[in-house]
């Protein structure tokens, strides 16, 4: 299977470029998935229909959805919210301010993303076209699978046994909640997902990144700096598409 990530600073007109590219796929026979993982959907826009989180049929070899990012959540982290939630209203927190602080920045994007990982496994599509969230919310996803996997490496296991020995006792006496082994198993799980998804992105031989740009000096600056941070995280980009380029008889 393929995976094109599109991505590029707001406005730069990604969701067209995606778009028209994920038509031009389904044109030439590949079954196609456009999926729009930024917070802002404008895909259904783009092909004026309405696409939900489940996929819908555009026209012949093409369907498009647009993600649920608190759906995401909750599926993949829930657990875990409650938790974090339970453990900071105990402190003396807010419900609802413990619960906005349960959930970490980039969560969206990243739950959104982990979804590629199914599509990747269930090999129902030869090409899956992401409408990625504007540079600064991608690329903040980079650092998201190394941080994780020094977390699973370092401190989850001990943090584990440890807890499963001192739980009984420290309830009583810290009178905090804390996390249970159901807890511990949805962690995992998510790092067990990010690291799938980590491997996917990393395929240079079926994954690529194209950043969209337009011919201004602000956008060329973004461009250049996400272009330099994909390459440091080892991510292929295959292109670089500039954007509302008019041509010199019509200007």
């Amino acid at each position: 299977m393929r995976v094109i990530l599109f991505t590029g600073k707001g406005g730069v007109g990604k969701t067209s470029v995606s778009a028209s590219t994920a038509l031009m796929c389904s044109k030439l026979g590949y079954r196609t998935m456009v999926m729009s993982t930024d917070a802002a959907h404008s895909l259904s826009d783009s092909f004026d229909m309405n696409l939900t989180d489940k996929p819908t049929k555009i026209t012949e070899n093409l369907f498009g959805l647009e993600i649920n990012p608190q759906h995401e959540i909750k599926e993949n982290w829930g657990i875990i919210q409650e938790y974090i939630t339970l453990f900071l209203s105990s402190r003396g927190i807010n419900d609802v301010v413990a619960e906005e602080l349960s959930v970490f920045p980039g969560m969206e994007e990243l739950f959104s993303l982990i979804k590629i990982k199914r599509y990747n496994n269930s090999k129902e599509f030869d090409v899956v076209i992401v409408d990625c969230a504007p540079t600064g919310a991608t690329l903040r996803l980079l650092s998201f699978p190394d941080i994780i996997k020094w977390y699973m490496k370092h401190l989850f296991n001990i943090e584990r046994k440890t807890m499963k020995v001192i739980r009984p006792m420290a309830n009583r006496i810290l009178k905090v909640p804390l996390p249970t082994d159901e807890v511990y198993e949805s962690i995992e799980d998510i790092y067990k997902n990010v690291e799938a998804f980590s491997n996917i992105l990393s395929d240079t031989t079926k994954t690529t990144v194209r950043l969209v740009m337009n011919p201004e000096k602000m956008v060329i600056k973004e461009t250049h700096r996400a272009f330099t941070y994909l390459c440091l995280y080892g991510i292929s980009v295959d292109s670089i598409i500039v954007n509302k380029v008019l041509p010199e008889d019509i200007t």
